[in-house]
């Protein structure tokens, strides 16, 4: 009896290096990729697959992207993961680049797992900023907090963009942010301003000057090494269930009422206070100083000199989306 010759399995799909490219309708996504693919060097080694899930007004250029062993496939609906996999089965490339799609909920979530992501960019668009600001902050927000590095297209003045600086280091501190003016010059988004001066021995901290100090003493922590802090307003004292470690700070709404998040730096209670230390809201003093976390970063902590417990302020709750 003659056998039946069963057809070769594919090789299995290796991780892929990733790139996402996070922006709403017409923020130039698709320039972005473009403009990468032709100007790097990157098809002398192998090839790309740009999987595109949002169609502007401008289109990809096949035969161009192909001189430079670089495809295009557009997603047309239905499963995501499957599109995927089909797309990277057919062309089986070296490197991704995805098109991501705002509106597209649980996008990043459907991508297969096959794709390593070694990096992603959110570019935003001055023009349509205010609007997207305005109106989709929890999909902005999902996309800065993926991305590292935030790109302003076409805004004129640096100036211009003082006035979201600290929204946008909330929704991602670790991110490095870049205005590109409409000639396409680029150059830091932001310069953080801090009301208060660094040559002061001691800083007085209330919470209307509390987000610019935890920015700058996550970014400079060494900015504030052997200062004396006084906590002019009531923050708030907690103890880890888990550590048994201090923490002092304020919550914050970085984005709704849905994304709060307690910022906040460790403290030490000394001796004096160990007994009758409680969690609540207090006023004070404390001394900073640095040092290392599990990781090896240096990060501000606070030693607490004085603690006097005070009622909860009227406003429980810090708005970052306004500096």
């Amino acid at each position: 009896m003659n056998s039946i010759e069963k057809e070769p399995a594919s090789p299995a799909i290796q991780a892929i290096d990733t790139r996402l490219v996070y922006g709403f309708l017409d923020a130039g996504k698709t320039a972005y990729i473009r403009e990468n693919v032709l100007n790097d060097v990157f098809w002398k080694y192998g090839s790309t697959l740009i999987l595109c899930f949002e169609e502007g007004e401008e289109e990809f250029d096949a035969e161009s992207l192909a001189k430079k062993k670089a495809f295009v496939t557009c997603y047309d609906g239905g499963d995501i993961t499957s599109f995927c996999r089909n797309a990277i089965e057919k062309y089986r490339p070296d490197r991704i680049y995805v098109e991501m799609n705002a509106m597209t909920a649980g996008l990043r979530e459907a991508l297969p797992g096959c794709l390593k992501k070694t990096f992603a960019i959110t570019l935003i668009d001055w023009n349509t900023l205010p609007l997207y600001y305005r109106n989709f902050m929890p999909m902005m927000k999902q996309m800065v907090a993926d991305s590292q590095q935030v790109v302003f297209r076409g805004c004129p003045s640096a100036d211009l963009l003082a006035p979201y600086s600290q929204a946008f280091r909330l929704m991602n501190p670790k991110a490095s942010y870049l205005r590109r003016d409409p000639m396409g010059y680029h150059e830091k988004a932001f310069e953080m301003f801090l009301p208060f001066s660094l040559d002061d021995p001691e800083i007085r901290i209330g919470q209307d000057n509390f987000l610019p100090f935890w920015l700058d003493a996550l970014d400079h922590p060494e900015h504030y090494e052997g200062k004396k802090l006084l906590f002019t307003d009531p923050f708030e004292l907690k103890k880890d269930a888990a550590d048994g470690r201090w923490s002092l700070g304020r919550v914050v709404m970085t984005c709704c009422m849905q994304d709060l998040q307690f910022m906040a730096f460790e403290a030490e209670i000394g001796a004096e206070h160990a007994e009758d230390c409680r969690e609540g809201w207090i006023t004070g003093s404390a001394s900073a100083y640095t040092a290392a976390d599990e990781y090896g970063r240096r990060k501000l902590r606070l030693r607490l000199q004085t603690v006097r417990y005070a009622a909860p302020p009227e406003n429980m709750i810090l708005d970052g989306r306004h500096a």
